[in-house]
């Protein structure tokens, strides 16, 4: 029997009963030119084989290779029951870099664009019982209109930027339910009002049903709520202490304790359930009030690690849930209460960990690096479609549209750039008003801005103090020789946190880093305890975000291997970060 890698059920946000993976080995085919497609699918060789949800570039994908290939084809076949076609059949992709095209028993479905995020189709009408054949195109290219995250647009890695990831690289499956069914889910806590407020979206608006909620915390039943489904788009609210729930302190969502209270939505007919959807979130708010940031209306200082999210063997896909769930716990074990997801939107996996185990998270929206109008639609789509997909996670407490100027090079002088910067801050504050937003995380950034975030790899434990002792002056300057605020942009009075820092490697690791090569461990510890001393001496930062987690193929800055292993006791990295 195949041994299918990344069984697990793959968005626990957004969880069905009846469902099965298409995770496993396909048939697969190199189309470097894009010929096939015109002759028809019947025509491609589909000469090789391929573990899915791997990347052909990763090695546990079985093909591992950076050959360039503008299309690759996928096919496999899979059965379905005349019971399960009784109702809709969902076909959902995690993620497919860059464009996915789909076809089921030789009819073409339908067509996705964007790397990095989800989407699916209603697929029953293309379905019979028994076998069926799905096959899949993907294109990609090294177009720098793209976005494209880490993925470098030459051939070679270099420097900060990785190997290319083309094609299926998160979890493909079916799920089955009725006709009628939930699209979205989108839940917003309100901690000052007791209250979490649901929308919840259907298929059809044309037949009457009610919309059933069950709310728990574990086992306990924390409330019940049946209304009438009010077309495609439902909206209600549940107030915690109408519901006998006094001690609404104990259900916060913070690092220390992550309460998750666990949400049963059903679709009901005429006594008949339709469909049912299993999500859950956390009673968390964060908001800064001057040059503070608060978590549940109690200050916070973060602790982050910049994390890109790669693996060796599988680049940007995890080789299993277990290695997703160890790096959360691995954060946490070295004293980070939180990570900055560095130019990636995660697995969905990723999140869910950092729900259950407490973790903030930094969403971040992986760059493109022309400015174009093409390159602007296609970033603003995939911002809207993460905020989207992850909007319930109670880890993710910020979204970082852009970062270092990536993509709007000249926004220093350019205003259109500076234009594109504001409209991607006021877009996700019209998409969610509930987290914080920067606006050009490390330097040239704007008045418009809900912190201020700086990158300085030049800092050391000698000259931070000197550095950073008139902060108004710091604002007003430049650090790593670009200016701190753009061209007629001021600081806001905002927090203040220092973003990037640090990227030393040991001298042994070889490879390339940020910052000076420490000798052995007995001077990287020195300078890590030196220099968190000073930051966090700092009255006036309120946190830090230290680069990196592990290394990733040539970079080796991180604290972490890339096979995991620290560089330095965990229970020292502890008492250094924590």
């Amino acid at each position: 029997m195949e041994e299918i890698l990344r069984a697990e059920l793959p968005n626990p946000g957004f969880a069905r009963e009846n469902w099965k993976t298409l995770n496993g080995v396909w048939e697969f085919a190199f189309d470097p030119e894009d010929r096939y497609q015109p002759m028809g699918i019947e025509k491609v060789p589909f000469d090789k084989t391929i573990t899915v949800p791997f990347c052909y570039e990763s090695e546990l994908s079985g093909i591992h290779t950076d050959t360039p290939s503008r299309s690759v084809w996928y096919r496999r076949e899979f059965t379905v029951t005349q019971q399960e076609l009784a109702g809709a059949v969902l076909l959902h992709f995690g993620a497919v870099d860059h464009v996915a095209r789909i076809w089921i028993n030789g009819a073409y479905v339908g067509c996705h664009e964007g790397g990095f995020t989800s989407f699916e189709w209603e697929v029953s009408q293309y379905l019979k019982p028994g076998v069926n054949t799905l096959v899949v195109k993907a294109e990609d290219s090294y177009s720098q209109e793209l976005p494209r995250g880490k993925q470098m647009w030459a051939r070679e890695p270099r420097s900060c930027f990785y190997r290319n990831t083309t094609g299926i690289w998160q979890s493909v499956w079916l799920e089955f339910t009725g006709r009628d069914y939930i699209t979205d889910i989108r839940i917003t806590p309100d901690l000052d009002q007791n209250r979490a407020f649901f929308e919840i979206r259907t298929v059809n608006e044309d037949t009457p049903a009610q919309i059933m909620l069950t709310i728990r915390k574990e086992a306990e039943v924390l409330g019940t709520m049946t209304v009438g489904a009010g077309g495609r788009r439902t909206c209600c609210s549940f107030g915690f202490r109408e519901n006998g729930v006094n001690s609404v302190f104990d259900l916060y969502w913070t690092p220390e304790f992550p309460n998750l209270l666990d949400v049963e939505v059903k679709l009901v007919r005429d006594g008949q359930v339709l469909d049912t959807v299993n999500t859950y979130f956390g009673m968390r708010k964060i908001h800064v009030c001057g040059e503070r940031i608060f978590l549940n209306n109690s200050l916070l200082y973060q602790r982050l690690v910049l994390d890109q999210g790669y693996w060796p063997e599988g680049l940007m896909t995890a080789p299993s849930d277990e290695a997703i769930r160890k790096d959360v716990e691995l954060t946490k074990a070295m004293g980070f209460n939180g990570a900055r997801k560095h130019q990636k939107i995660e697995d969905p996996r990723y999140y869910y960990w950092a729900d259950k185990l407490g973790l903030l998270v930094w969403g971040e929206m992986p760059s493109n690096y022309d400015f174009t109008p093409e390159g602007q639609r296609m970033f603003l789509s995939e911002l809207q479609a993460f905020v989207k997909r992850d909007y319930n996670h109670p880890c993710i407490i910020s979204w970082i549209p852009f970062n270092e100027s990536w993509g709007v090079h000249q926004i220093v002088g350019d205003p259109m750039q500076k234009a594109f910067v504001k409209a991607g801050y006021y877009l996700l504050k019209s998409l969610d008003n509930t987290r914080l937003v920067g606006s050009n995380d490390g330097w040239e950034q704007l008045e418009l801005t809900d912190f201020c975030g700086i990158h300085d790899y030049d800092i050391t434990p000698d000259n931070f103090a000197s550095r950073y002792a008139d902060i108004e002056e710091t604002m007003r300057g430049s650090v790593n020789f670009k200016p701190v605020y753009a061209k007629g942009e001021i600081y806001n009075g905002s927090p203040i946190m220092i973003t990037e820092m640090g990227g030393v490697k040991l001298k042994n690791d070889g490879g390339w880093g940020y910052n000076q090569d420490m000798d052995n461990e007995d001077s990287m510890v020195e300078y890590l305890r030196g220099i968190m001393q000073a930051i966090r001496g700092h009255g006036r930062v309120r946190g830090f975000c230290y680069t990196q987690l592990t290394d990733v193929q040539q970079e080796t800055n991180g604290l972490l291997d890339g096979e995991r292993v620290p560089k330095v006791p965990l229970e020292v990295l502890r008492s250094i970060f924590g």
